[in-house]
């Protein structure tokens, strides 16, 4: 997507081993679902722990836990892989989405996602076959505007949702090396668009239980060529899914963590009583 005590979640160790077997970094090659590794998709549940951070010593802010499920259902007389993400925060629900994958291509038959943000809350909601989307509660109007004006591009052929990319981007080609070209789209875009993702090479991480994460080292810019932004992931060849994330956008810097264990409560949480005892 294109953005209490307890015990650290993987710590991870980091051994550079750049490959030199990688195809010409500079040559971008063009792939679809069919090339995709979609039979690696299985129901499971992640979290991750998403952070902004500064120059050295600065602190970190904005740290929330970004869950996400994935199963696979009969939507509508289909068959198909649900995503379910719910984030939050300190302050609460930061964002909620349900996007419905069909899945002989993992095209997107529907998706609701809600924000909430300072300036407000509002819910997009989009059935990309019809080219049909809606738009409730508080947008300001330039970009309530630019996306609305991206619903009926939908239409336009395949593409690969943004929203669901720490679940799908794992699945690209990247045995193959050299640069990646994926049409991508998400709603608040104005029309999907070409994005680039080159292998830098490989990576190593140590999870603090002794997992070994054997990845391809991933960047982008997330078709902002010479803004200056990027995203870099460290994806596990095996499980093909992100171990880490690390985003620079816009001047400020973010990472994404994969918690060992997913931050779903087992029991609910006891009400609180007045005087602030249990």
């Amino acid at each position: 997507m294109r953005f209490a005590r307890f015990a650290p979640p993987i710590f991870l160790g980091l051994v550079l081993a750049l490959s030199a077997a990688h195809a010409d970094p500079g040559t971008a090659v063009a792939v679809t679902a069919a090339d995709m590794h979609l039979d690696r998709l299985q129901p499971k549940t992640l979290t991750y722990l998403v952070y902004f951070h500064g120059a050295a010593g600065t602190g970190i802010s904005k740290t929330m836990l970004a869950t996400s499920e994935l199963k696979r259902e009969q939507v509508d007389g289909a068959d198909a892989w649900v995503i379910d993400q719910y984030w939050e925060g300190e302050n609460g629900v930061a964002h909620t989405a349900r996007t419905v994958h069909a899945v002989k291509d993992v095209a997107t038959l529907a998706q609701t996602a809600t924000w909430h943000r300072p300036t407000g809350t509002f819910t997009t909601s989009v059935v990309p076959a019809d080219g049909r989307g809606t738009i409730e509660g508080e947008l300001p109007a330039a970009s309530s505007e630019r996306t609305k004006a991206g619903f009926t591009t939908m239409q336009d052929g395949w593409w690969l949702n943004w929203h669901s990319d720490l679940t799908m981007l794992p699945l690209l080609p990247y045995e193959r090396g050299g640069t990646l070209r994926i049409h991508l789209f998400d709603v608040g875009m104005p029309a999907p668009m070409d994005v680039d993702y080159t292998v830098l090479g490989d990576r190593t991480l140590y999870g603090g239980d002794g997992t070994i994460y054997d990845c391809w080292l991933v960047q982008t810019d997330s078709g902002s060529p010479g803004s200056g932004n990027y995203q870099r992931f460290w994806i596990d060849k095996t499980r093909r899914l992100v171990v880490k994330e690390e985003d620079v956008f816009n001047g400020k810097y973010r990472s994404k963590v994969l918690l060992s264990v997913p931050a779903v409560k087992e029991f609910e949480v006891p009400e609180t009583k007045g005087d602030g005892r249990h």
